[in-house]
């Protein structure tokens, strides 16, 4: 999909829903004409409304992405199957001794962040910011649409695709990826404070970094 209607899909994907007008501005064309879009992609079930009561005038649209609609922006299933068949095939027994299904799954994934961390040619001993920047190239290269925000003391990063979704809602180990990778990539303590697991837009994870990290990068600004 390109065009107009894949810029829907993406400013409902960031926004989490939005209105016809608020759709129109955003993208900058008059409100019929997204109308006439948003039915192809309601007919297609990409998309889903709900109705915005107000005390007065006629009754307002909040459009949403649906699953299918989730799965129309960028995927990445054959490079997970691949990922976790190569590091499976790599696994001895010692590394399986005592651990069940779900450890295993958490270990491989963790193995496989680690690993694009360290293929990612990032080089050892940048500073906080320069590290920041080279994560957030990496997320976007790898179709997680990151979005980065320093407010304050606190810096979250908020993941707003996920190129293993589908397989991400049905198993949590899957998660272990973007968790490790983001760690792995800045030398500090992470948390993930929402996940699409428990129905937010996008993943965010916030940044355990010091006083003076933090300023660093807002002196610089953030994505």
């Amino acid at each position: 999909m390109e065009g107009t209607r894949l810029r829907i899909l993406q400013l409902l994907q960031k926004n989490g829903n939005a209105t016809v007008e608020g759709l129109a501005t955003g993208i900058g064309l008059a409100p019929p004409t997204i109308r006439r879009h948003l039915d192809i992609l309601q007919r297609d079930r990409l998309v889903g409304f709900n109705e915005v009561r107000k005390k007065t005038g006629r009754p307002e649209y909040s459009f949403y992405l649906t699953e299918d609609g989730q799965e129309c922006l960028p995927k990445d299933y054959d490079r997970l199957l691949t990922m976790v068949v190569d590091e499976i095939g790599g696994l001895t027994s010692d590394d399986v001794r005592g651990s069940d299904g779900p450890q295993i799954l958490h270990d491989v994934f963790t193995r496989i962040s680690h690993k694009a961390a360290s293929d990612s040619a990032i080089p050892i001993g940048q500073n906080f910011q320069n590290r920041v920047k080279s994560l957030v190239t990496l997320m976007d290269q790898q179709d997680f649409s990151p979005l980065l925000s320093v407010d304050g003391n606190a810096v979250e990063l908020k993941l707003m695709n996920c190129p293993f979704r589908s397989v991400a809602m049905k198993n949590p180990s899957i998660c272990s990826y973007d968790f490790h990778l983001i760690s792995k990539v800045l030398d500090v303590d992470i948390s993930r404070i929402e996940s699409i697991r428990d129905g937010a837009g996008g993943c965010i994870y916030r940044i355990l970094a010091s006083e003076s990290e933090v300023k660093e990068l807002a002196s610089v600004g953030s994505n």
